[in-house]
């Protein structure tokens, strides 16, 4: 069993626009910020990401670089756990600590979260769970016979 470390606390969508001075209807498309769900349930955003000034540009720096071949929830577990590349502190007491993006990018490619097996679709979310691999492609029963196509963005994204 996998352990998964969330930290919260969680925003909704209009919570994370509100504190992001962001528009609603634009939220979901900032490369810089982290959510989970969006599938049945709408979005949350882990407020970390945020201060009093709207998104923290350094933790979005940090996400906008990793998103290339990371999933939010990976990035997000990998935020708050210790690191022994940054002398067991986590990513986030580094950055709040004053410590540079680009020392925590370097851990990151020492001993960063797993790597997505596919790189993300534009508008599709980054992390899916098991069962989204099973159910798309031509080896699942839908997909059978029919030529594969890419996913369409699911709601809220």
């Amino acid at each position: 069993m996998t352990k998964h470390v969330l930290q919260g606390p969680f925003l909704t969508r209009n919570s994370a626009s509100r504190r992001g001075h962001i528009p609603r209807e634009l939220i979901t498309h900032r490369p810089d910020l982290l959510r989970l769900g969006g599938r049945w349930l709408e979005e949350v955003y882990f407020g970390f990401q945020f201060d009093r000034d709207g998104v923290r540009p350094d933790v979005g720096s940090v996400v906008q670089a990793m998103k290339r071949h990371h999933g939010d929830q990976a990035i997000a577990e990998w935020l708050v756990a210790p690191n022994t590349e940054l002398g067991f502190a986590t990513p986030l007491d580094h950055l709040d600590g004053g410590g540079s993006v680009e020392r925590l990018l370097d851990a990151a490619s020492e001993q960063g979260p797993e790597p997505l097996s596919e790189s993300p679709r534009s508008g599709a979310p980054s992390d899916r769970g098991p069962q989204d691999h099973l159910s798309r492609g031509p080896s699942s029963k839908r997909g059978a016979g029919r030529r594969h196509m890419a996913s369409r963005p699911l709601f809220g994204n």
